[in-house]
């Protein structure tokens, strides 16, 4: 009778799966936000390292508490681990000290992000993107808010136009974090419910613009226009948004962007974002971008090894070439070479084409994935200008790296939910804050069809 008593009593600690859960969840978004803050020069050293530890930490706990799932390796998780293993090869022959530490950072990242994606489903992935981009708003706001209302005011310095720049994030990282965390929050937007969640992502919606408007990013204006093109046209498909209730309000949007922008706040819009600037205006014709872009592509077929090989990860730095690529693809292939480079493009590009398959196969009451595969093509089209696609030092990219992995494991996610009837059961509920999932997106996950 005893023996019975004790089995009967429930187990402390992280072993309540909702508890295990709730801390995993916290652990990722104290990553992924704390990367934000690794550029900081006077936090950087400390928060770098702090990434690492809170996503080891979530590993860690989902491997002692069972929740990681046998999912097969995949093609997505072979490229990236081959991106890591040439790497370390090329930047150990050469000798490039940066590259080696920067290749064993990259190496323990998608270790442990390859346990957790296989610990937290794609969905609530996406959910905990919105509250890392909820929690990089409210920081900016506290801690830059002088920085913002001077960019806002359009403060032009010895050093030309004063450009948003938080935490020591480049003005077009900025744009790129705050463009894409947008899409993420605008999701959320999309798949609420509750009118409280609904104005908050409403607020930090349109806080994210200001942001990228603060910081002159152009790019992601343009990214973020390809992204809503791509929503409507292919993703929401344009004859069910021009008979839906959504479309009242689509044209309302659009035609209060256009008076704005014709209106008084023409004048505005044209300087915050140098548009008549001699090195940065329509007129310079990007010539300096594209001058880069050239001497990159000059400085990869110059060398045939780097060619074939590349020469490690990172090794594409302005410190490691004398100039600065200002473009991912350039980046990646001068890092990974001809062969692998491509492949890591490639995976990249086809995102995009995965996302909306797996939206369009969903059978829940509601789109969970809805917005995703613009997100992807929001980072085809921001990547043109920035060289921050593949990295580990920024929310959006270290995001960006579970979405990939998880998005290649999505199927097989599920289908590890269907066969276990006890996890199924008790399907995965938000645990930290008020990002809740719809109770039919919750109730018995279905795969989606191939």
């Amino acid at each position: 009778m005893g023996e019975l008593s004790r089995r009967r009593v429930p187990k402390a600690g992280v072993s309540n799966p909702m508890q295990a859960t709730f801390m995993i969840e916290a652990l990722i978004v104290a990553g992924c936000f704390t990367a934000f803050w690794s550029n900081s020069d006077a936090l950087g050293p400390i928060a770098r390292p702090l990434i690492f530890v809170f996503l080891f930490l979530a590993a860690l706990l989902a491997i002692l508490t069972g929740k990681v799932r046998r999912i097969a390796t995949t093609p997505t998780e072979l490229i990236l681990y081959a991106v890591g293993i040439l790497s370390a090869a090329v930047s150990v022959v050469l000798g490039e000290d940066y590259s080696i530490l920067y290749t064993t950072y990259y190496f323990g990242a998608i270790i442990l992000v390859s346990v957790l994606a296989r610990t937290v489903s794609l969905e609530r992935l996406l959910d905990l993107g919105a509250q890392v981009m909820i929690l990089c708003i409210l920081a900016c706001a506290i801690v830059e808010r002088h920085n913002l209302l001077s960019a806002l005011s359009i403060t032009i310095g010895k050093h030309g136009l004063f450009r948003f720049s938080p935490l020591d994030n480049h003005p077009l990282l900025t744009g790129d974090i705050f463009g894409g965390g947008s899409i993420l929050l605008i999701r959320r937007l999309y798949l609420s419910r509750k009118i409280l969640e609904r104005c908050v992502m409403a607020v930090g919606i349109l806080s994210a613009w200001i942001f990228a408007l603060a910081a002159s990013a152009r790019s992601s204006v343009v990214a973020l226009g390809a992204a809503a093109a791509f929503a409507i046209v292919v993703e929401l498909r344009l004859t069910k948004v021009l008979f839906s209730k959504r479309a009242g309000l689509t044209l309302v949007a659009i035609a209060a962007c256009i008076l704005l922008y014709i209106g008084p706040a023409h004048k505005y819009l044209q300087a915050i974002f140098a548009v008549d600037s001699a090195y940065r205006g329509v007129g310079s014709g990007a010539t300096g971008r594209t001058d880069l872009w050239m001497h990159g592509l000059s400085t990869l077929t110059s060398d045939p090894s780097r060619l074939a090989l590349g020469a490690g990860l990172r090794s594409s730095e302005a410190e490691s070439i004398g100039f600065s690529t200002e473009n991912s693809y350039i980046s990646i292939l001068l890092d990974c070479g001809l062969f692998v480079g491509s492949a890591l493009i490639a995976l990249f590009v086809y995102a995009p084409v995965s996302a909306l398959k797996l939206s369009r196969s969903s059978t829940s009451g509601s789109n969970s994935f809805a917005f995703l595969p613009s997100f992807f093509v929001f980072l085809l089209v921001q990547c043109f200008f920035i060289r921050d696609l593949v990295g580990l030092g920024n929310p959006i990219s270290l995001l960006t790296l579970f979405f990939i992995t998880s998005l290649s494991m999505s199927v097989g996610f599920h289908a590890s939910l269907q066969a276990a009837p006890n996890n199924a059961a008790v399907p995965e509920r938000p645990a930290i804050g008020m990002l809740r999932t719809r109770p039919k997106e919750a109730a018995s996950p279905q795969p989606p069809r191939s």
